[in-house]
């Protein structure tokens, strides 16, 4: 039981407040400035690298989503000193190309393949050394070769090649070849057709030029028309 003495209980003063002792805070730990400045390094260079992924990514999109690949046209085709035999068709053909880069990147081709073709049956066939397209810009060159059939040559149906042209060539003065340009290799694929192009020559003579529409003789024709003679694929 407690004893109360004037103002003491157990011989405390009851006016008087006992306090707890004061808080002391856990002590801080200090960071090295060496160890704050290489946390520091570290976080730049993880966001400068998000940065150039995020830009690699918005680049390439942007690339992809506009790339336009070159377009290949047909100025002029012309065969010269044919002759053609029983057995036998022989003669020279010479190609205006036209090509337009619309991109904005540059192309190389390297050793590209032009070819003469009869109803799908390649008839002639040459290799270049190479063609540089810069971008933004239309570009022309020649692609030229020689004609050398023999009758073992068929086409698709079976048909022996050097009769079918020479029945078109007598019977109508007009010869239709197909003009091709291909390449490929391990990275891209490129081919250029021009379907149909009418040759005509006049009085059966040995020379024979593009027709337009089938018609008209056009040794040269305008850029537009020159690029509806024929279709591009690429990959």
């Amino acid at each position: 039981m407690e004893q109360r003495n004037g103002s003491y209980v157990n011989g405390v003063p009851i006016n008087v407040r006992v306090q707890a002792p004061p808080f002391a805070p856990p002590p801080q730990q200090v960071i090295p400035a060496a160890t704050a400045d290489h946390h520091l390094r570290d976080l730049i260079l993880i966001i400068c690298a998000g940065i150039l992924v995020i830009a690699g990514i918005i680049l390439t999109i942007a690339l992809t989503s506009k790339r336009s690949f070159p377009k290949f046209g047909l100025k002029s085709l012309s065969v010269s000193e044919l002759n053609i035999t029983g057995s036998e068709i022989t003669g020279h053909w010479n190609a205006e190309f036209m090509v337009r880069n619309p991109d904005i990147v540059s192309y190389t081709y390297q050793h590209p393949i032009f070819a003469l073709l009869y109803k799908n049956q390649a008839i002639s066939a040459i290799i270049m050394d190479k063609i540089h397209l810069k971008h933004k810009t239309t570009k022309s060159f020649v692609a030229n070769g020689t004609v050398a059939l023999s009758r073992r040559i068929v086409d698709n149906d079976n048909q022996v090649v050097v009769d079918e042209i020479a029945r078109d060539y007598w019977s109508q003065g007009i010869v239709a070849f197909t003009v091709g340009f291909l390449y490929a290799d391990h990275r891209a694929f490129l081919s250029a057709t021009c379907r149909d192009v009418k040759v005509g020559f006049s009085n059966h003579s040995s020379h024979g030029t593009l027709l337009l529409d089938g018609f008209q003789y056009s040794p040269k024709i305008t850029d537009h028309q020159a690029f509806t003679l024929c279709s591009t694929h690429a990959i």
